[in-house]
């Protein structure tokens, strides 16, 4: 037990960070291997634009191919670089037709409106056909009091001087979930930040709507995707904030719909986890905890080319 310190003793230096207190990134504790997880490193996404400066994938074998009726799980820690004089939108994911070339080409997305205090999540085929709901942080009142709670920002908007609700090193989880339905409505469509429900979102029966401003009907190919962090996943790779990097870990994609226990489960109290240990591992298609390199932990899922101004960081 070499790459162990004393561990039924005063300190397990060797440890840095173990998955949870269950130290589930351990195999064989008492044999002879043994397996470590750690998390003392980020992607800082720069906020230079264009492919030479990018956070991205670019499928080429049909690992992450989708379309409207397809349940999926996003989720990633993040720790936000922008400020307030930013007065546009940051990118946080993105991802389109690996040969498409702009946001039509059967797009997902999900942006932050810094101006607007709002949190964007959208697909979308063509201009005119588009699913897409919002959730403002910043109001305690009605359909928005969700949003408030769970992202504890108060009345000022999301920066990197006001992180709101975080866990470990000041990074929050934001999870995504979305079911087979065509519509942005809350029964197919949910938000959490760390483990908290964000609630139905802008586009509600109290609002005017039935649910989600849908508009039209997305048809999207099962096509190969491009996927970047922190901006645009198409054209110069823009939108992705202003003066310091934003930080990404921890980005995995499942699926599933994952259930509110499951994403406590990556939340995991505020610490990270080796989500190859987590129970609805079976439905994880990439996990990439950017450990030294932008490598995918899943068999055979393609790694993160990560270029120019960005890089990976210690937290």
């Amino acid at each position: 037990m070499a790459n162990v310190n004393k561990i039924i003793g005063s300190l397990a230096t060797a440890i840095n960070k173990v998955s949870g207190s269950a130290i589930s990134g351990i195999s064989k504790i008492m044999g002879a291997t043994i397996s470590l997880f750690t998390d003392t490193q980020a992607v800082a996404k720069s906020v230079t634009t264009g492919s030479g400066n990018a956070v991205y994938i670019t499928d080429s074998d049909g690992d992450y191919t989708y379309d409207q009726a397809d349940a999926f799980t996003i989720s990633f820690w993040i720790k936000p670089g922008w400020t307030t004089a930013l007065n546009t939108n940051t990118h946080l994911l993105a991802s389109a037709d690996v040969a498409g070339g702009g946001a039509n080409a059967d797009s997902f997305r999900l942006y932050y409106y810094e101006n607007n205090n709002r949190f964007y999540v959208e697909w979308r085929s063509s201009t005119t056909n588009k699913c897409r709901n919002f959730w403002v942080f910043h109001s305690n009142s009605g359909v928005y009091a969700a949003a408030y709670a769970a992202a504890g920002l108060g009345t000022s908007y999301w920066s990197n001087t006001n992180r709101g609700n975080v866990g470990d090193d000041d990074y929050t989880l934001i999870t995504v979930t979305r079911g087979t339905a065509n519509t942005a409505c809350y029964t197919n469509l949910k938000l959490y930040w760390n483990a908290a429900d964000c609630g139905e979102g802008f586009y509600s029966v109290a609002n005017g709507q039935s649910c989600g401003e849908d508009t039209g009907t997305p048809s999207m190919g099962n096509n190969d995707k491009q996927i970047a962090l922190g901006s645009q996943a198409w054209g110069s790779f823009a939108k992705c904030g202003n003066i310091n990097n934003t930080d990404f870990d921890g980005f995995s994609i499942w699926d599933k719909v994952l259930s509110s226990a499951e994403v406590s489960e990556i939340y995991n109290g505020g610490t990270p986890m080796n989500l190859e240990n987590h129970s609805a591992a079976a439905n994880l298609k990439g996990f990439w905890n950017f450990e030294g390199d932008g490598n995918n932990t899943v068999s055979g899922a393609p790694a993160f080319t990560i270029n120019g101004d960005s890089g990976i960081i210690t937290k």
